[in-house]
């Protein structure tokens, strides 16, 4: 069996001829693979649509249910947008090889969204039923499969700690965008339910992919 190229490369690094033509002999191997090339831009894409698709289902079901209306749907639109844009340019800026620019506009937009999700609310419209980390579970719940699909999309890339995180602040969208349209409770709910579901998501898929070996190391 050959070593790989992995090892190949972390060796001592000397000007032995054969080492050299190791080295060559694996590295035209992998070159012959012809393994599929996917753009970034595919895969920033891939993430948004997880989010923003999974989000779309929910709201069709809570319509189809009875559970919301057109008319809610409608009041809520400007918010429901901003979540929206806040994963696209956070996933966009997270897979992008010069992503560094949109980085810090993707945790300001973050942190826009978490503001407008707190002042938007009122007290609450009806008495809980339901403990508030009925919430936050749920939140998490819904965002697993944005969650994997970032993981899965980060490993074609370079790991970097903000990168990661900007990812996870795109995934966390999705459970923010449910709890818009299955929650009524206050202002106070959203700010230690909503918020921290969303933080969760965050750091799950930071630290998720840090514990991942990357498939590449493209910048």
């Amino acid at each position: 069996m050959r070593p790989s190229i992995d090892r190949l490369l972390a060796e001592e690094l000397r000007t032995d001829g054969a080492v050299i033509e190791r080295t060559l002999s694996v590295a035209r191997e992998e070159l012959a693979r012809h393994r599929p090339v996917r753009r970034w831009r595919t895969q920033a894409t891939w993430v948004f649509a997880a989010s923003a698709g999974l989000t779309a289902v929910v709201a069709g079901v809570l319509l189809v249910l009875g559970r919301t209306s057109g008319a809610f749907l409608l009041s809520r639109a400007p918010l429901l947008a901003l979540l929206w844009a806040t994963s696209a340019v956070c996933a966009w800026g997270a897979l992008s090889p010069r992503g560094r620019t949109l980085e810090p506009w993707g945790v300001m937009m973050a942190l826009a969204s978490a503001v407008s999700l707190v002042l938007a609310r009122g007290p609450a419209v009806e008495v809980p039923t339901l403990p508030g980390w009925v919430c936050t579970a749920s939140h998490v719940g819904v965002a697993l499969i944005p969650l994997v699909v970032a993981v899965a999309v980060l490993r074609g890339a370079a790991f970097r700690p903000l990168r990661a995180l900007l990812a996870g602040l795109s995934v966390g969208t999705t459970g923010a965008f449910v709890g818009e349209l299955a929650c009524t409770q206050s202002w106070q709910h959203v700010l230690g339910y909503h918020l921290s579901a969303w933080a969760i998501a965050a750091a799950a898929t930071l630290v998720v992919s840090m514990s991942l070996k990357p498939r590449s190391f493209a910048p």
